[in-house]
């Protein structure tokens, strides 16, 4: 019986042992760096660090399981099961960090993105409690405005011709709808005070946080509304703000019954 399980003990390939415990070790890896990061435990730096220090080993478990898939092969060992395994759980990290890496090609190094470059939407509250370390709130100028305009030509404000207070509180609907953390919410007063919506969004990848103000005024034929998105903590957005700002204005004249221009 001892002499019968050595022999089945040798017959194993120990890359396929090893690429499947690599690959279960890498999963809390970065699950944890993820969590610590929406907790606001970790900054975003550690935290995407840790994540893609998960992210690594995973390729690593990954390679340690094609080598064990050549093994088993050739040499006729057992271990099949534990490679596939493997293979799938680091899969399960490295194909939604590549797909980000693919999505992001081409795509301008924003994290700021306005439907009005001249006059930006101002932050208040939310500049006032941000972190130090966050992105500065203040606009980059034309700069960004012109690699805007190249990359997300059909960003710009929209108009309507009926008052400030209904485009308001259309507004607000919608963001309470996208479940967005609305931190300050300051409705227009005729026209002596525009309207102001600033709420916390979480974008893609990673749940990252992204700080977002409406701006509602108005103005001779009605209301224009004008719309910010800018990330907290990454240097770049991989078109997240502007996917925002689009379907909720897309959203907003929907709801208005008019179509885009």
């Amino acid at each position: 019986m001892i002499r019968r399980r050595l022999y089945v003990e040798e017959r194993m390939s120990r890359l396929a042992v090893w690429s499947l415990r690599t690959a279960v070790f890498a999963l809390p890896v970065s699950f944890i760096g993820l969590a610590l990061y929406a907790t606001e435990t970790l900054d975003f730096r550690s935290a995407l660090y840790t994540v893609l220090a998960g992210v690594g080993i995973s390729a690593f478990s990954l390679l340690l399981a094609l080598a064990a898939f050549v093994v088993i092969w050739n040499e006729g060992l057992r271990g099949l099961g534990r490679v596939i395994g493997a293979a799938a759980l680091a899969l399960l990290l490295v194909m939604p960090t590549a797909t980000v890496a693919a999505l992001s090609i081409g795509l301008p190094v924003l994290y700021d993105v306005t439907t009005d470059t001249e006059d930006p939407p101002a932050f208040v509250t939310l500049g006032a409690v941000r972190s130090r370390d966050a992105n500065s709130l203040a606009y980059a100028g034309e700069s960004a405005a012109a690699e805007q305009r190249d990359a997300y030509p059909g960003i710009k404000p929209i108009e309507f011709d009926v008052p400030p207070d209904e485009i308001y509180k259309a507004v607000l609907s919608l963001v309470t709808r996208h479940k967005w953390l609305i931190v300050d919410a300051v409705p227009p007063r005729g026209g002596q005070r525009e309207g102001r919506i600033e709420a916390v969004a979480r974008g893609l990848p990673f749940a990252l946080r992204d700080d977002v103000v409406i701006r509602v005024r108005r103005t001779a034929d009605g209301t224009r509304v004008d719309m910010r998105s800018v990330s907290r903590n990454s240097d770049r957005d991989f078109g997240s703000n502007a996917r925002r700002i689009d379907q909720l204005v897309t959203e907003l004249s929907e709801m208005q019954g008019r179509q885009r221009r």
